[in-house]
């Protein structure tokens, strides 16, 4: 068994296509058939169910696949951990980022990560949280901000900051800013949210439902882009943190009144996968996340605080 064989197999199972994985990496169809044949004659079984529309592993491809990523991400680790022996802050960083997080920090990461370490590459991707648990999990992201803390023994949850979720949107269907708003009265307003399977809206959702209260939901929208321009463009009002709208709250288009009820406060993890020691460049970058938080709590200016931080205005709901 080499590790080019792994590479090709795994490469062939996540494209689920022979062609697509010849051509990701550079080399020929036969080449790389022939080279995943050799490993299931070794095993003695088919790692791939071939059909017209693709390949899909098998059971013992399904079982083997875990086992490959495994060898080949603990081969990655061993060669960056010699290179950090030697002395180098390098290599490729890979993070994942919520779209308040991506939009208020990671301008300000790779402006200090390309000034101070211009040997590290940040790599990045955006999400939602369920979708960041998912990837630090299967190694595709190494630090990844989520509002869920995963609830996994195998990663641990770093906690960041507090957000107050607000009422957002035109300032003259939800009133004056920074008015709180009793969550009883959310029925009243418009609101145009993020798909039930998120975490924000599975918040509203559930105590909704404990509160017996009916939300005017009338369109799910992922894309924070079209929920703004939406909200602009029909009067409609969402529920989020802040710091998504910071730039539209100042600038007079949209108002946000937070919600008062402490349940209505969500806290933003740093996820990583638990009991493996960090390198020095993951150390150096969640040094520098960890500084510009602070920095942002300091200022005031998204209306982040401490991750222990509650807001003390009303008690907590209770059904009525």
């Amino acid at each position: 068994m080499e590790l080019r064989q792994l590479k090709y197999f795994v490469s062939v199972a996540e494209h689920g296509s022979f062609t697509a994985a010849a051509e990701d990496l550079n080399v020929s169809q036969p080449a790389l058939g022939t080279q995943v044949k050799k490993l299931e004659e070794e095993f003695g079984v088919d790692l791939f169910n071939r059909t017209f529309h693709g390949v899909e592993p098998t059971q013992a491809g399904t079982r083997f696949l875990s086992h490959a990523k495994d060898i080949l991400e603990k081969v990655d680790f061993a060669s960056k951990d010699i290179s950090d022996l030697q002395g180098n802050i390098e290599g490729v960083i890979n993070i994942g980022v919520t779209p308040s997080s991506g939009r208020v920090l990671l301008p300000s990461i790779l402006d200090e990560c390309s000034t101070r370490y211009p040997e590290i590459r940040l790599s990045c991707r955006q999400g939602y949280s369920d979708e960041m648990i998912k990837w630090v999990k299967n190694g595709d992201v190494t630090l990844a901000f989520s509002h869920e803390d995963g609830h996994d023994e195998n990663l641990t949850a770093i906690p960041m900051l507090a957000q107050e979720l607000c009422l957002i949107g035109p300032p003259d269907v939800i009133g004056k800013n920074g008015v709180p708003v009793d969550f009883s009265k959310l029925n009243q307003f418009p609101l145009i949210q993020e798909r039930k399977i998120h975490a924000t809206r599975d918040l509203l959702e559930r105590t909704a439902k404990r509160l017996n209260i009916e939300l005017d939901i009338m369109l799910d929208a992922d894309p924070i882009y079209m929920r703004k321009q939406m909200m602009e463009s029909y009067k409609r009002c969402t529920i989020s943190v802040y710091g998504l709208f910071h730039d539209e709250v100042v600038n007079g288009k949209f108002a946000a009144r937070p919600i008062d009820a402490p349940e209505m406060t969500r806290v933003l993890y740093i996820i990583k996968k638990g009991g493996e020691v960090m390198r020095p460049a993951e150390r150096v970058v969640l040094d520098m996340i960890e500084k510009q938080i602070k920095s942002k709590i300091e200022e005031g200016m998204y209306h982040w605080h401490e991750p222990d931080w509650r807001p003390k205005r009303n008690k907590k709901l209770r059904a009525v």
